[in-house]
């Protein structure tokens, strides 16, 4: 009994070790190359080269951290799981609010919507030309 718990505690070690290498490595590489594929590309034919580089980021850098609580919660790692969760929940709400905040800019680039058809402005100060009134 004390052998296999001693190979699962390696292996989900090891597991949480290769996941915080992949965060701290992982992270800042892609945010790199996204920064590489901004300067070195026409930004408009190539938009969907940066957003894959930032999706990517994101990506690991919520799945990262949510994957290592989850292994400490299920191997008992009380401390840790505290930590990594604070951690995961800072970095989702992080995400969340940089997915917010682009997608309120989309919203307030939007051009409005056409106007009904036969629509007709009517001004003060002169007759009406809108049929009607």
């Amino acid at each position: 009994m004390k052998v296999e718990e001693t190979e699962s505690s390696n292996v989900s070690g090891m597991v949480l070790g290769l996941l915080a290498i992949i965060w701290f490595i992982g992270v800042p590489l892609c945010l790199f190359q996204a920064i590489v594929s901004a300067l070195t590309r026409d930004a408009e034919l190539d938009r969907g080269v940066l957003n894959a580089w930032l999706a990517a980021a994101a990506v690991i850098f919520t799945v990262a951290p949510v994957l290592a609580t989850g292994i400490c919660v299920f191997t008992g790692r009380v401390v840790r799981a505290w930590i990594f969760g604070v951690v995961a929940t800072a970095c989702v709400l992080f995400v969340l609010a940089g997915l917010y905040k682009e997608a309120r800019q989309a919203e307030l680039r939007r051009p409005p919507p056409p106007l009904p058809s036969g629509y007709c402005a009517e001004y003060s100060g002169g007759d009406s030309d809108c049929p009607g009134g």
